[in-house]
């Protein structure tokens, strides 16, 4: 399968890290993400890199600067307008959304079926820290795809 254009990362700024992370740490260990130690940046930024050794995604996490932390994220300002994270079945977007819930989210839309993909887009879209948007969505079509892309790493591995 070629990388030309898959994606190597995502980055997200937070304004308080400590305060993010009681969020995205069971967020995260919930979707398979292991939290790795916190760095700082040349800049003296504090980050934390997140990584999910079974599909090989990275999400970064990196604490604004000080001048920039009271800035409010606004979905429809120019940038970054949401995430989305893939699950395996229903259930798990299911109860991603009472994670989600349970630490402080703000449930925009679902979880429940949208028009996205005739084979199925089950979702739900909330705000995190920071009012920054996610959405966690089960897509049968790309749990086939992936699904057949590893039958067939495992053909090519047994050659």
């Amino acid at each position: 399968m070629p990388l030309l254009g898959a994606m190597c990362h995502v980055g997200v700024t937070v304004s308080d890290l400590n305060d993010a992370m009681e969020f995205f740490k069971p967020f995260l260990e919930f979707l398979g993400y292991e939290i790795w130690d916190e760095i700082r940046n040349p800049n003296g930024q504090r980050s934390r890199v997140t990584v999910n050794h079974g599909n090989g995604a990275v999400f970064l996490l990196y604490e604004a600067k000080p001048e920039f932390a009271k800035h409010p994220f606004e979905v429809y300002e120019v940038g970054l307008h949401h995430i989305a994270f893939y699950t395996d079945t229903r259930e798990q977007v299911d109860r991603a959304c009472e994670l989600a819930k349970r630490l402080g989210a703000k449930v925009l839309d679902g979880p429940g079926e949208f028009q996205y993909d005739p084979e199925g887009w089950y979702a739900v879209y909330f705000l995190g820290p920071d009012g920054l948007k996610f959405e966690v969505v089960h897509q049968p079509s790309a749990v086939k795809r992936y699904a057949e892309m590893m039958r067939i790493a495992e053909q090519l591995m047994k050659h």
